[in-house]
């Protein structure tokens, strides 16, 4: 372990001096964590709760969740008991669900409270958010006015919102107050709310945002200076009913580390930081990619095989259905397949093909979707250079399995239908990989959900009517006898 950095300091429940936070080697941090999850292991069933406690307090919370995420049920809420309740809600704030669920069992309504309270605000209103609300109303009766005001204001707000998004730990004043009151109001924050404040914003006298300035041009101005004389007049903004996913967005075209949130009055309600957005990004991610394969989201850490198949099934099913359709296909060519049984040894292939070529185009169209390099308004360029990439890969596709299918068979006739199916299918499948994403993003649903099982069984049925309507096409014109 890298033990780098490590000042001691007292431990809050008893007193002894232990390490700081362990700085992990991030070259290596997948093998520090699983050997820190054996270690805890290893302490736990030796009874050796002060171990536990102490090794616990040594990690960052970010390291402590990562180390606690793949640990059982029970393990990972006797490991949460023992923290005490600032660094327990740390942690709380990058654990799982599943974990957090493991360690609500255990405490009650009054103790929930208490390290809900010492959470930020938009951290504490996405736990108390997942709550079932009998038990979120409990607890939120049970913290204290202000924390409880700000956490209730923010549950108002769709979760995947600006206003679900940010937090209430902002720091504000008037254009009239000077650059010595702004200080004044920063030193009055709590330490940890300190330290993901940024700027201090300027608002009216009906409380809009009018301005900001960061921290440094406030420190180097005039201490009697008013605010609107230093301030920087027209701040970027967003107001609270902003999908989640367009404010990352709006984050990384203009490198941003908080920006400030209104209602639709222009009022200054919240902000959003930069960690926010990349729980955001982690979170769309994850969500496409389970998409294209076809699976929930929802079990991505999930332990239990009958909810991640029962999560799987209608997919899978959906899928089984739409192959009927290549079954129908290759029923009604029955009679084409019995002419030339050969055909029938190439389908695999050209399905495989179909998919392959289908799956790419569209994960690239998703991705570019989603980061903003792929629109609507420049849709002909995009399909243009689709079609290009597509026609490339299809005429040497078609030309290496023409090559090989008449050195194998020696049957010319036979390698052209393959040839040529091959060179169409592969534009199909591009075009169709491109089109249909393109087509649901500009009607505004999610264009994830056209890839994965969707588009490949389109894919099959499509290559199945190309290849055999070719082939009954050449058999029909006496171009491939039967054997």
């Amino acid at each position: 372990m890298n033990d780098l950095g490590n000042e001691p300091r007292e431990n809050e429940l008893t007193g002894d001096n232990v390490p700081d936070d362990r700085v992990l080697d991030p070259s290596n941090l997948e093998a520090e964590h699983h050997a820190l999850e054996k270690r805890f292991t290893e302490l736990l069933a030796a009874g050796d709760d002060d171990g536990v406690r102490d090794l616990a307090l040594e990690l960052a919370p970010g390291d402590l969740s990562e180390v606690l995420r793949p640990m059982s049920f029970d393990d990972t809420a006797r490991v949460l008991r023992l923290l005490p309740p600032d660094p327990l809600a740390e942690v709380l704030a990058e654990i799982d669900n599943r974990s957090l669920g493991a360690l609500f069992t255990l405490l009650d309504i009054d103790e929930i409270a208490d390290i809900i309270e010492e959470m930020p605000s938009d951290e504490a209103a996405d736990v108390v958010g997942e709550l079932d609300q009998d038990q979120a109303e409990e607890i939120l009766a049970a913290m204290e006015e202000e924390e409880r005001s700000e956490v209730a204001e923010l549950l108002q707000y769709a979760p995947e919102t600006a206003g679900g998004l940010m937090g209430k730990e902002i720091v504000s004043c008037t254009e009239e107050q000077t650059c010595t009151e702004a200080v004044a109001a920063l030193r009055g924050l709590d330490e940890d709310d300190l330290e993901e404040t940024h700027f201090v914003f300027a608002v009216d006298a009906r409380g809009r945002l009018t301005g900001r300035m960061p921290l440094t041009r406030l420190i180097l101005s005039d201490p009697d200076a008013l605010i609107r004389d230093v301030m920087e007049a027209d701040p970027l903004y967003v107001e609270v009913g902003l999908d989640q996913e367009e404010v990352a967005n709006f984050f990384k075209i203009h490198d941003l580390i908080s920006l400030p949130v209104v209602d639709h009055a222009m009022k200054l309600v919240g902000r959003i930081t930069a960690d926010d957005v990349l729980d955001v990004m982690e979170d769309e991610a994850t969500e496409d990619i389970s998409r294209l394969a076809g699976v929930s989201p929802g079990e991505f850490g999930e332990q239990s095989s009958f909810r991640v198949a029962r999560s799987r099934l209608p997919w899978l099913l959906g899928a089984l259905v739409g192959q009927l359709g290549a079954v129908v296909v290759l029923g009604h060519f029955e009679k084409s397949l019995e002419a030339k049984v050969a055909l029938a040894f190439y389908i695999p292939m050209i399905m495989a093909m179909a998919g392959n070529i289908g799956i790419q185009t569209s994960s690239v169209v998703v991705r570019g979707l989603a980061t903003g390099e792929v629109d609507y308004y420049h849709l002909g360029r995009h399909l243009l250079r689709e079609l290009g990439t597509a026609f490339v890969t299809g005429v040497s596709v078609a030309v290496a399995i023409w090559g090989v299918s008449l050195l194998v068979s020696g049957d010319g006739d036979l390698s052209f239908v393959l040839g040529l199916t091959m060179l169409m299918v592969v534009l199909f499948a591009a075009m169709a990989g491109t089109g249909i994403p393109l087509a649901l993003h500009r009607i505004g649903v999610d264009p994830a959900v056209a890839t994965g099982p969707f588009i490949t069984t389109a894919n099959d049925v499509v290559s199945m009517l190309i290849y055999l309507g070719l082939a009954t096409l050449l058999l029909s014109l006496g171009a491939a006898p039967a054997p």
